[in-house]
């Protein structure tokens, strides 16, 4: 992901860190995960500079919480009126292409279920899936995929996600986005029309849905470079039903979702 130099724009005498305490603190508030601060200053902050860039990245706060995986505070903005679908002047990146590249699967899910954009594409065209493939974040790349993302776009150098996963040596996160893209090219793979069920697009040692309500956590790894992962258990797990302040999944746990 393209992004400009920390400290891009710094004025003279002022360090990193004191000029986000002067002229961002949403944003460095979203950095630290401080929600008791970042909700005191939406209590004064006008709508409008929520959507704020700062001159590091070019990052309103809601980029700021989606890159961090802080997902309190990216529900406390959207409640108090930021847009979670904004793109960045510089290079046209929502936050969902933000979380994506993070590493970050659950504020991925949130910004999704809230009415995020999971195909579009930034200035160098490349949408979210592309971003998690370019981090290696299985995680990501199945979210996005339960939820709709279309594994085959290319990008404006004509890359696809799996393309870009191989050049980075995702070995794991290339397979998964590669048996995508076979099954949709033939569609009597596994399970196809031919004897009245639907292709299994996913490997054996991986099932999900489409639903947009999904619990995702990666597989084992198989490859050359392993699959960023953001827990100790790494296995997919389906949604069973849901229940208060969150999602009853398939090993008994509960996946929390946050509502607006």
């Amino acid at each position: 992901m393209s992004a400009a130099g920390a400290g891009a724009g710094v004025e003279a005498g002022f360090s990193s860190e004191e000029l986000l305490s002067l002229r961002f603190p949403l944003h460095r508030a979203c950095r630290d995960g401080d929600l008791a601060a970042l909700c005191s200053l939406l209590q004064h902050t006008p709508r409008a500079h929520l959507a704020a860039e700062d001159s590091f990245y070019g990052w309103t706060p809601v980029h700021w919480a989606a890159h961090f995986g802080k997902l309190e505070c990216l529900i406390q903005l959207v409640r108090a009126g930021a847009t979670l679908d904004v793109s960045t002047t510089r290079y046209a990146q929502t936050p969902a292409h933000i979380a994506a590249f993070g590493g970050h699967p659950q504020c991925l899910v949130w910004l999704i279920q809230a009415g995020a954009s999971i195909n579009k594409p930034d200035c160098e065209g490349e949408t979210p899936i592309h971003k998690a493939a370019r981090s290696g974040s299985l995680d990501c790349i199945s979210a996005l995929v339960a939820n709709g993302a279309h594994a085959d776009l290319r990008n404006a150098s004509g890359l696809t996600a799996a393309d870009i996963a191989q050049t980075q040596g995702f070995q794991e996160c290339t397979q998964f986005l590669l048996n995508l893209q076979n099954c949709h090219l033939n569609p009597f793979y596994n399970g196809g029309p031919f004897n009245g069920g639907h292709p299994n697009v996913f490997p054996n040692h991986i099932s999900v849905g489409t639903n947009r309500k999904r619990c995702l956590e990666d597989s084992e790894p198989f490859g050359v470079k392993k699959a960023r992962t953001t827990a100790p258990s790494r296995r997919l797990l389906h949604v069973r039903g849901t229940v208060p302040g969150g999602l009853w999944c398939s090993d008994g746990g509960v996946f929390p979702v946050l509502p607006l």
